[in-house]
Formats: C-alpha cells, sequence, structure tokens
C-alpha cells in the first residue's frame, strides 16, 4: 500500500514570458500570420507536481443546515530557483510574466479530481538560507458567482432545479464551467427581480437551494451541481468500520449533545404567512431552540407546514453523531483508495464502530458535508465531515427498508 498519485496543474501562457512555439506579435519568425507552425498561445495546463511540498484542499460546509461554501486550497511549491517569482525575469522563468490571480489550477489524485478552482493569491516566502517557498491560494467557482448581479427578471413558477438553470440561462449571468442539476421536488413561487434591488446570483441560488432543501456545491471537476432532497435520501454502498466489513479509518470524532437541536421551526413565506411546527415534548426537556427560514421561495403555505414538520421531527431529540472520519490513504487498498476519492459532499456513507472492542457497535448513517485532503512528502489524509443523515425509509434496502428504523422519506 501507498499514497495515491498526487498531481498539481497550473494555467500559465508560456507565450507572455516568450517561452515556447507560440504566435509571437512582431516576431520576424513566429510572428508570421497564417504561419501554421506557429499558434496562438494562451493559458496552458502546466504540471507542476515535481515543485509541490505540500497540498491542502477543503471542500465543503461546516453543519448539514448551512449553505456550502466555496472550496478552497493552498498549494507549496519549492522556489529555491525562483521558478515562480514574476520579478525574477523571462531568462530564469517561463511562468513569472503570468502569475495572476484567477488562473485555472486542478489538483489530482490517481487520475481523480479532487479539486478544480482559480489561483487568488500567490505568496512568495523567501529565506535567507534559500529554502524560498511559493504558495498558492486557491478557490473554487462559487467566486465567479458571488462577483454577479441579476438584472430585472421575472421568473415563472417551477421547480427548484429549474429555477436554478433559468438563473444560469439569463445572459448577464456568467458561468464558464458545466452544470448537473436535479430537477428539485419543491415548486417554487413566480419571483421578480427589481431593477432598483439588486440581487447576488450566488446568494439567490443558495434561497433556492434552502427551499428545497437540497445541497448547492462546486463539485471536485468544477461542475456546479445541485442535489435534490431525494437524492440526498440515497445512501452509497460505502462502508467505513474498525474490521473487514468496510474502509479502515484512521481517527474518528463523534459527538452527542444540543448542537443540532430544533425543536420550533418557523418558515416564513416570501410575500405571505409563516408555518409553524413544535415539539413540545423536545421543548420540555430541553427549552425552546428555534429554527427559522425568512423569505422562503416556496410556492404554497402547505408545502412550508411540511418543510417545519420535518424538520422538527428530525432534529427533535440530540442523537450520538460521527462528526469526523479520518482516512489515511497510505494505509489502505488501492480499491478502497479510488473509492474514498469518488465520494462526493452529499453522498451518504455508512459507519461501523465499536470502541475498544467493548459492548454494542455504533451503527450510523452519515451525510458528507466537507472533505479535507491534506498531502506532505509522506502521506495523504482526507478527512471527511459528516452530518447525521437525512436518509429515509427505501424500500427493499436492507439498511434503510426496516420499518421503524428510519424517518420517511421528505
Amino acid at each position: 500500500m501507498s499514497r495515491p498519485d498526487t498531481r498539481v496543474y497550473i494555467a500559465f501562457d508560456l507565450a507572455a514570458g516568450g517561452s515556447g512555439d507560440f504566435f509571437t506579435l512582431s516576431d520576424p519568425v513566429k510572428g508570421v500570420l497564417d504561419n501554421t507552425d506557429f499558434k496562438l498561445a494562451g493559458d496552458i495546463l502546466e504540471d507542476v507536481t515535481e515543485d509541490v511540498r505540500g497540498i491542502s484542499v477543503r471542500r465543503g460546509r461546516s453543519r448539514q443546515l448551512e449553505h456550502f461554501q466555496a472550496g478552497a486550497a493552498t498549494v507549496d511549491l519549492r522556489n529555491d530557483q525562483r521558478k515562480y517569482d514574476p520579478s525574477a525575469g523571462t531568462a530564469i522563468t517561463p511562468y513569472g510574466a503570468s502569475m495572476r490571480p484567477r488562473k485555472r489550477i486542478v489538483i489530482e489524485a490517481n487520475g481523480q479530481r479532487v479539486f478544480t478552482g482559480v489561483v487568488d493569491d500567490w505568496d512568495l516566502l523567501y529565506s535567507l538560507d534559500n529554502d524560498h517557498i511559493a504558495s498558492v491560494d486557491a478557490v473554487g467557482g462559487f467566486v465567479q458567482l458571488a462577483g454577479q448581479t441579476l438584472d430585472e427578471h421575472t421568473f415563472s413558477e417551477e421547480s427548484t432545479g429549474e429555477r436554478i438553470a433559468s438563473v444560469l440561462a439569463r445572459p448577464e449571468v456568467s458561468w464558464t464551467s458545466g452544470t448537473d442539476f436535479a430537477t428539485g421536488n419543491a415548486t417554487l413561487q413566480g419571483d421578480t427581480v427589481a431593477s432598483d434591488r439588486p440581487v447576488n446570483v450566488l446568494s439567490y441560488l443558495q434561497r433556492v437551494e434552502l427551499a428545497e432543501p437540497g445541497a448547492l456545491f462546486v463539485d471536485a471537476n468544477g461542475v456546479l451541481t445541485f442535489r435534490s432532497r431525494e437524492d440526498l435520501q440515497n445512501a452509497t454502498d460505502v462502508v467505513f468500520a474498525d474490521s473487514d466489513a468496510g474502509i479502515a479509518f484512521s481517527g474518528i470524532e463523534i459527538a452527542y449533545g444540543a448542537e443540532e437541536l430544533k425543536n420550533r421551526a418557523f418558515i416564513a413565506r416570501q410575500g405571505a404567512g409563516t408555518a409553524t411546527a413544535v415539539n413540545q415534548a423536545s421543548i420540555d426537556l430541553y427549552g425552546p431552540i428555534d429554527y427559522s427560514i425568512t423569505d422562503s421561495l416556496l410556492s404554497s403555505d402547505e408545502q412550508a407546514e411540511e418543510l417545519a414538520t420535518w424538520l422538527v421531527n428530525l432534529y427533535a431529540e440530540p442523537q450520538l453523531r460521527i462528526d469526523k472520519l479520518e482516512i489515511d490513504l497510505g494505509k489502505i487498498s488501492l480499491t478502497d483508495v479510488n473509492r474514498v476519492l469518488a465520494l462526493e459532499l452529499g453522498d451518504v456513507i455508512q459507519v461501523l464502530y465499536t470502541p475498544s472492542g467493548i459492548g454494542d457497535q455504533i451503527d450510523r448513517f452519515a451525510a458528507v458535508d466537507a472533505i479535507t485532503h491534506s498531502v506532505d512528502a509522506g502521506r495523504h489524509i482526507v478527512t471527511l465531515d459528516v452530518s447525521q443523515t437525512i436518509a429515509g425509509f427505501v424500500l427493499d434496502s436492507a439498511a434503510l427498508g426496516i420499518l421503524d428504523s428510519s424517518n420517511l422519506g421528505f
């Protein structure tokens, strides 16, 4: 067993540094028009793996009821020869002239993408003993949507997935990567974006996500993805265990408390009333703990009432929760490594654990909220932040098809 082959690619315009056989304006040979030997250059993904000192990647959210955040990555590159230094001159580096923000960056492990984003910042860390480091800070695709605003427009009544597609289809909205949208289970009211009230594109899409409730995120390939609540109730076949029953993990964190308790839910529809659901037995035991959504885009009071009731039923009692799993990819089989690398945000996994081998086994389904990679010269550690699953009753499922053992699907 060995840690996976992890590679980093960063986009550079080599022609900007005078490197490569590309069309070069005013050059007597490379600047001849219609000469097919010297094509136009532009950004090209360059493999910089040989210079990598360390990698960290994080994509996801902190808790299940929160929005997914923009992914982030940091790559530390060996820079003792000033290869990554815009002030070194083109005779020293072909990269310096195009070390600018918003250049594409891709990180892969065993050929599977774990992060796709753009460079946000280059930090050049110099040392008097010449142990120089170029630290690349990168962000995920949400940054592109966060900087855009919707123009005046009226949306028709439609499903959540259809509304997200409608937003992305607007001429003022630019999204340069792919999309993967579920249709969605909730129906949204018609909605008008007024010219005197600017609406941020990402904020609006996250309101749609909340109405489902679903999962809106940028996946490891840079694809803007929307999963419906139905998608989030389907368990994968990935099992982690402290035995031969599943993939081995090297660390686990478990919590039991009031962090995710909710026993009163208030769903206020935009331009309409507020649906309320209360679990009095939970309030009597733990006191009132509220959860509210304001200006929900749901199209009917019935949907708002169903959402409020579901939330209270799911969160009214404390649950023994798996919070984190740590997997050392260098200590598991290649097959299991690739299964871990293939996990995506929102996936539902199963965790089996018997602390000290004593007593009853902890057997929980958990939804992946965040995926973190930490890579250095010796190890590649994947950490999964997970939360209480919303997986519901699934007919004929060995795990979720047992009556009274699962929540009814919503």
